[in-house]
């Protein structure tokens, strides 16, 4: 079954496993209308034909160049958080600093690569980290909630059981 790029560019960005992959759409049609619409289904380029093969080699290098920096950028955001996974006092306004970026650039640039609100995707990897520790049965609840940063075991149930449908415990059962 054939398919339009528009389609294909719809598919590769609503797949989480694929939504990376930069999309440049070469197209004929050029007028506002559909340049906004081949960029509102989010492709990251849009080159109306005819086009400068020049001018597409140096789009294609941008686009890869910016998914470099995005792959730096989210590497250097989970270092920070893994190295400071045990520490409460571990919050986004210090991996801001850590990162020597404000707030609203941060909150910004996080939530545009992942979707997740800083304070959210910090306690996700808090949260699968300690899936891990759960999983080796080495420590007790509270052990693994202070392990991974959660000065409350009473919150760190509610969290873990609303984020995995199944209690610490439970699932430390298997």
């Amino acid at each position: 079954q054939e398919m339009r790029g528009d389609e294909l560019c719809i598919a590769i960005k609503n797949d989480i496993e694929t939504s990376h992959i930069p999309v440049v759409l070469l197209t004929a049609l050029g007028d506002e209308k559909n340049i906004l619409e081949g960029l509102h289904i989010d492709a990251d380029e849009y080159i109306v034909k005819p086009f400068s093969i020049n001018i597409l080699k140096a789009s294609i290098a941008n686009l890869l160049a910016n998914r470099a920096f995005d792959w730096k950028f989210m590497s250097n955001v989970k270092r920070h958080i893994e190295e400071n996974m045990d520490n409460p006092d571990f919050t986004v306004d210090v991996l801001c600093s850590l990162l020597n970026m404000s707030r609203t650039s941060f909150y910004s640039k996080l939530k545009a690569l992942t979707g997740q609100a800083p304070a959210d995707f910090v306690r996700n990897i808090r949260l699968k980290h300690a899936t891990e520790l759960l999983k080796e049965g080495k420590y007790s609840v509270t052990e693994v909630a202070e392990r991974t940063g959660f000065c409350d075991g009473k919150y760190f149930r509610e969290v873990f059981k609303k984020y995995f449908n199944v209690s610490p415990s439970q699932y430390a059962k298997g």
